[in-house]
């Protein structure tokens, strides 16, 4: 079994391989915190990847959607018509 600094150290690297948003390097080390803390001793790449897919859909559930932004801008037009 790995000690807790092997797999910082190893998932940091996996992660790194994986991480798209470079401008966002605070959520790739939040990414990898959630993975060191879910991470078991019989863990693998493919276990890593759906890590990073659960951390990112988590995250994704709190953000505001194109289609929530129409929304917002049609309920705007129409509170500006009703309420000049």
């Amino acid at each position: 079994m790995m000690e807790r600094n092997e797999i910082v150290l190893y998932v940091e690297e996996e992660v790194k391989h994986l991480w798209h948003l470079e401008s966002r390097p605070d959520l790739e080390k939040d990414c990898v915190d959630f993975i060191v803390n879910q991470w078991g001793e019989h863990e693998d790449n493919d276990y890593l990847a759906y890590l990073v897919v659960k951390f990112l859909s988590n995250l994704c559930g709190d953000a505001v959607s194109s289609q929530d932004l129409e929304y917002m801008a049609l309920a705007e037009k129409e509170r500006m018509i009703f309420n000049p």
